[in-house]
């Protein structure tokens, strides 16, 4: 399962479900800061529509497999 946070009106933030993916590997990403950059471990993932995405480690949950993708 994998998680986004979204912005509010209010400026606040909320942790909304995506919804399911294939966990392929660990990989790293970086963000640019004045300072330079800011090194991460995040996790590729499959969407169904056979897109892929790497997303921060805290907004994935290791779920059962659905049947038939189990091996």
């Amino acid at each position: 399962m994998v998680s986004a946070r979204k912005k509010l009106i209010d400026g606040s933030w909320k942790v909304t479900e995506k919804g399911e993916a294939i966990f392929h590997l660990f990989g790293f990403d970086h963000e640019e800061y004045d300072g330079g950059p800011g090194n991460y471990t995040s996790a590729i993932v499959e969407w169904p529509d056979g897109t892929v995405e790497s997303v921060f480690l805290h907004h994935i949950r290791f779920i059962e497999p659905a049947k038939g993708n189990a091996k």
